[in-house]
């Protein structure tokens, strides 16, 4: 019976370095964006099919469903897309200092997070499930089986905060990018690793020794979901993401990039590219 866990991350703290300031960031007017030409687009590219580094004609390029998402709303503003590739913690920091104009980023709604930013609509909902390596898969069935265990997390994600604010009895292991995780669990160093489920199953086809706990499934009851972060009070900003969020998802197009995208990161990921 599938082991379904909901849970809240309100608790989320400036100690997880993915606030920098309690304080608002300046609004941002589509006017600005307009007048220097280009959407900067703050991203981590280590979440296959959301955003990843593939090489192409021997140079690298970050392709993905949010880099699609970011160049639809590029459009849409008339502007060039620039994406700026950084650790997932550093994301809204890198906004508040107006480094970035927007962050896409398979990136979660979440109560804390929406005080010093806004985000539009919802465009993808996903739960969490835990990896380990597959000749210990029978020693898991519950989240409570890990408890006394290391369990490896991404910086400032909401797995990382789920397991610190509701397992204490978990040994928490904050690390810097997705692919560390997995190969922290094949090194040993942890007894298991907390990621979204679609990167998961993406990771795993190139981990063959590697398997995901099918019986734990973790949603997120205070997120409503991946969604664009912009500066606060940038109404009009947001109204026009919204507005593109929906026109893709009536004509399927989000969906077609999933599809997309699904096949290439796992083929990429299966050839260890």
């Amino acid at each position: 019976m599938l082991n379904k866990i909901k849970f809240g991350v309100a608790a989320l703290t400036l100690g997880l370095g993915l606030l920098a300031s309690t304080s608002p960031i300046e609004a941002l007017s589509i006017e600005e964006i307009q007048e220097k030409g280009e959407l900067v687009v703050g991203t981590n590219a280590e979440y296959p099919p959301m955003e990843w580094v593939i090489i192409e004609d021997g140079e690298s390029k970050i392709v993905g469903v949010d880099v699609e998402l970011a160049q639809a709303i590029a459009d849409e503003l008339g502007v060039e897309m620039v994406l700026d590739n950084r650790a997932f913690d550093a994301l809204i920091p890198t906004l508040q200092t107006k480094k970035v104009d927007i962050v896409i980023a398979g990136m979660a709604e979440t109560e804390e997070r929406a005080k010093v930013v806004d985000f539009s609509d919802t465009y993808y909902q996903s739960s969490g499930q835990i990896s380990v390596l597959e000749e210990n898969l029978d020693q898991y069935e519950t989240i409570e089986d890990f408890n006394g265990k290391k369990v490896g997390a991404l910086k400032g994600s909401i797995q990382e905060s789920y397991l610190r604010d509701n397992h204490p009895e978990i040994e928490l292991v904050s690390l810097g990018g997705t692919g560390e995780l997995f190969e922290a669990v094949r090194a040993k160093k942890v007894d298991g690793a907390l990621v979204d489920m679609i990167t998961t199953g993406q990771y795993l086809t190139q981990y063959e020794d590697i398997a995901r706990v099918e019986s734990i499934e973790i949603e997120n009851e205070d997120s409503e979901g991946s969604a664009v972060a912009a500066p606060k009070d940038s109404d009009e900003l947001i109204a026009l993401i919204n507005e593109v969020i929906a026109e893709k998802q009536e004509s399927g197009e989000i969906d077609e990039w999933f599809d997309t995208y699904l096949e290439l990161s796992g083929k990429e990921l299966a050839d260890g590219e």
